[in-house]
């Protein structure tokens, strides 16, 4: 699915959707990022990572601009701030389990398949992943933890970041939650 589609798509959701009961959706999503520039070690974070989680499919879909990235580096900062080309990253992957809100449940770890598009670049990564249940009172909600390592040569941030090294790992945490 090309980069307009999926924005098409989301748009599409977010206006049509969000009033159903299946459709959860957060702009407020965490992320962290690890790597390292010219040798020195790159952390970079945002609380920016908008996530779209259809519980009727269980597919989640993602967006994060590189922009909202923060870090102790002024010089990367200033890389992605002052870049041309939009920094849209956008993420799709479906949850491989049938049901994790509707009861308590010991945590549920797999292996989720993501694909991942940026610019002109789309590739698939494996995310290690957990679902761990909370619950509080009527609510019931799942906390969606995942972590895996990008290429920067599929991603093409080696262009845009002189001297990033090959490899990015990823982390995210999202409160994912249902109102009883």
């Amino acid at each position: 699915m090309g980069k307009i589609q999926l924005a098409l798509v989301i748009l599409f959701i977010n206006v049509l959707g969000l009033g159903a009961q299946t459709i959860y959706m957060t702009k407020k999503g965490h992320l962290m990022l690890s790597t390292e520039v010219g040798k020195e070690p790159v952390n970079a974070e945002s609380t920016e990572l908008s996530v779209l989680l259809n519980y009727t499919d269980k597919q989640i879909v993602g967006s994060l601009d590189l922009r909202t990235l923060q870090m102790k580096i002024p010089e990367v900062n200033a890389v992605l701030k002052e870049a041309e080309d939009p920094l849209m990253v956008y993420f799709t992957g479906n949850i491989p389990t049938e049901d994790f809100l509707s009861s308590r449940h010991d945590p549920i770890d797999f292996n989720w398949p993501v694909t991942v598009s940026f610019q002109d670049n789309s590739f698939q990564v494996i995310l290690r992943t957990t679902l761990t249940h909370l619950e509080e009172g009527q609510r019931f909600s799942c906390l969606l933890s995942a972590m895996g390592e990008l290429l920067a040569v599929e991603t093409g941030l080696e262009e845009i970041i002189p001297g990033l090294d090959k490899a990015i790992e990823i982390r995210f945490a999202q409160m994912v939650l249902k109102l009883e």
